[in-house]
């Protein structure tokens, strides 16, 4: 069916009709993306009208506050980007069912799971029908059939068999609950794009083996943050394995264990992480501008739209940054509070015979204090490097060309010299301040390794955060006085920092006590007073 609308191409298939206008000069890319988002809007309009007169889940009953202000405090301690946050509750839930193996909850566990995430604000009420819940409890009888047999398995191991099942059950489950098309469409778009302007023949001696799965891994993570489970997840149903195949599924994680921690995924992300910048706009772009795809048809006006978006991307970064600064230092804090009450007053009172305040302080008010002075120097990009982004994007969607620009810079050799003045600056700092805090305020060994852990989980999340305001970058940045000093100082604790902190992420203490002494008493005594209300109201329904 043609329509008489000029450059409207109308087709009707499986009774609807898509809209997709095509201009002349958008390049294979642009025709590529607003194809691919025309057919994901017509997906989604069916399914809404599909679900929109379905029975929904209406959540009542006491604990919405203490819930919600319990999962406050957990993410506050776990220090989570803000787009997983509903995965890690749901991956909670379930790993507390999976270890306590009650199969009969987890046949029904998906109502259960409706009401927590209401009622810690994750999702809003009257928002999820019954159809969804019952789907959810057969997603997850299907994962725990297999984690079952795979704890059986000497074969795999144990972290294993979490990533492999509730791991993923979560993902799969915030994607029911919050559309994940429009992530999907992006990541197909920037995984073509990225492979033809990629110069592999120049990044590689040779093409290696699984290079495709390597470079969606890769965009996954730097263009979108994603973790390893919804990378996983992606793949699974790219490849269409399901737990229900056992053997085969088994056979592809493993596939996939190798490939998330390959040097050639790895080499590839910190090419896109460097060349993506204009991209996680346009992402930004998809997400909010409702009329993309009429947008992506006009160019003048689409660029216009775009150098816009760039700009309240600025503003976005420059809120998180700063909302980053206030967890940053509310982590801090609870992580000391606890650290200074297990350890440090007791070891105190066993040396010293009392509280020795002034360590005791400098070690609980320092670090966030450092925190906020590092705020002062990351400072946003400026005219240029928008103009930049907005003719990147103009080539990536409108212009054509065969070349294949993006390669990873030549590395710069720097001799053994080098390294040595590094290892000296890294000696120094970490000497002086040693040598201070010993002389001046009376620390000790161990008052000083706890000093210098906090400075540096501090100053790793600082450079986290700096991060933030590198990826709207795509021009080189010049170190001026300032930034070149607070380099020098802070690097060698970042470095430490990184350390402590991949070593913090595999066994978080605070995280794993919070779940312990709060979560599972505090959730368990909800639920009992949720069934004892329901008992009650049984009761008065018979009177």
């Amino acid at each position: 069916h043609w329509s008489s609308e000029p450059g409207v191409v109308r087709s009707n298939r499986t009774g609807c009709t898509i809209f997709l206008k095509i201009m002349i000069q958008l390049n294979s890319n642009g025709k590529q993306l607003i194809h691919n988002l025309a057919a994901l809007r017509t997906q989604m309009d069916t399914r809404r009208r599909a679900h929109a007169d379905t029975e929904k889940v209406h959540v009542v009953g006491a604990g919405a506050t203490l819930t919600a202000a319990y999962e406050q405090l957990r993410n506050a301690a776990e220090y989570a980007e803000e787009h997983v946050l509903l995965q890690r509750a749901i991956r909670r839930f379930y790993h507390r069912l999976f270890l306590l193996k009650d199969k009969k909850r987890i046949a029904s566990s998906g109502e259960e799971l409706i009401i927590e995430l209401t009622h810690a604000g994750y999702i809003a009420n009257d928002s999820v029908s019954e159809q969804e819940v019952a789907e959810i409890s057969r997603s997850a009888e299907q994962y725990f059939a297999a984690y079952e047999h795979l704890q059986r398995r000497k074969t795999i191991s144990h972290r294993q068999s979490d990533q492999w099942t509730y791991e993923l059950l979560a993902v799969e489950i915030e994607w029911r609950l919050n559309d994940s098309g429009y992530l999907q469409a992006f990541t197909q778009f920037a995984h073509s794009y990225f492979l033809e302007t990629i110069d592999f023949n120049t990044l590689f001696a040779t093409q290696p083996k699984g290079l495709d799965v390597s470079l969606y891994v890769a965009v996954h993570r730097a263009l979108l943050k994603s973790d390893d489970a919804v990378v996983r997840l992606g793949l699974l149903r790219r490849f269409q394995q399901t737990p229900e195949n056992l053997a085969s599924y088994i056979d592809v994680n493993q596939q996939i264990d190798e490939v998330l921690s390959s040097p050639v995924t790895e080499k590839l992300f910190r090419v896109i992480d460097r060349r993506g910048a204009h991209l996680r706009v346009l992402r930004h772009m998809i997400d909010e501008q409702a009329d993309f795809e009429q947008l992506l048809t006009h160019k003048d006006q689409f660029l216009l739209t775009y150098e816009k978006q760039v700009n309240a991307d600025y503003e976005a970064v420059n809120r998180r940054v700063n909302n980053g600064v206030i967890k940053s230092v509310i982590f801090l804090i609870i992580t000391k509070f606890l650290i200074g009450i297990a350890i440090e007053i007791p070891y105190d009172y066993l040396i010293a015979g009392k509280i020795l305040w002034v360590p005791l302080l400098i070690n609980l008010f320092f670090p966030p204090i450092y925190m906020l002075l590092l705020r002062t120097t990351m400072m946003l990009p400026g005219p240029a490097n928008t103009a930049r982004l907005v003719e990147q994007v103009s080539q990536t969607l409108f212009e054509s060309g065969g070349a294949k620009p993006l390669v990873r810079r030549s590395g710069q050799q720097f001799g053994i010299g080098y390294s040595i003045a590094y290892a000296i600056a890294f000696i120094t700092v970490f000497g002086g301040v040693a040598y201070l805090l010993w002389s001046v305020f009376g620390f000790d060994v161990v008052h000083l390794l706890i000093f210098f852990t906090f400075l540096s989980a501090a100053s790793f999340l600082g450079f986290r955060l700096s991060r933030m305001i590198r990826e709207l970058e795509s021009i080189e940045t010049s170190q001026n006085g300032v930034t070149l000093i607070r380099d020098f100082l802070y690097m060698p604790f970042v470095v430490v920092g990184r350390y402590v902190s991949d070593k913090y992420s595999k066994i978080n203490i605070v995280a794993l006590g919070l779940d312990m002494l709060i979560e599972l008493p505090l959730k368990t005594i909800l639920r009992l007073v949720r069934q004892w209300s329901a008992f009650i109201s049984a009761k008065k329904d018979q009177l």
